[in-house]
């Protein structure tokens, strides 16, 4: 499987994460921010802003593939689970087709996150079927 070229979000993605490798809300809020969408708080508070109704993102729920076919179609995609004290979010990229997990960016609070990674490894297998993806288009001109 070749890997699709890669995107302006990968490009964004790559260049903050050495600054927020130990930070997955900074980081997420970090690209958000250089693509142009507003987007908050830890990553708890990500999962609620994007999840709520009429916020302009699109709810894709646990759907890997789904999550997949919108990265590669240049939105903005990240996945996230709302945990007791700190939930985890991720930023997801092209990725092969007919991958099993989205592949992504993310810090890691306490440790150190991954590039250009399959979230598999972000979260136990116990949780990655709980994991939900939101999908945003980029702004025009970014």
């Amino acid at each position: 499987m070749s890997a699709p070229p890669e995107s302006a979000i990968e490009t964004v993605s790559r260049r903050e994460w050495p600054r927020w490798k130990s930070d997955c809300s900074g980081f997420v809020h970090a690209v958000a921010e250089d693509l142009g969408i507003a987007l908050s708080g830890n990553a708890n508070a990500m999962v609620d802003a994007m999840g709520a109704k009429a916020s302009g993102w699109i709810d894709l729920g646990s759907d890997p593939a789904l999550a997949i076919s919108y990265a590669n179609r240049g939105f903005f995609v990240v996945a996230g689970l709302k945990a007791s004290g700190h939930g985890h979010v991720v930023v997801i990229v092209s990725t092969p087709a007919g991958s099993r997990y989205p592949v992504g960016y993310w810090g890691r609070l306490g440790g150190v996150g991954r590039e250009k990674t399959g979230i598999n490894w972000s979260w136990n297998h116990r949780d990655l079927p709980k994991v939900d993806y939101y999908a945003k288009p980029v702004p025009e001109g970014r």
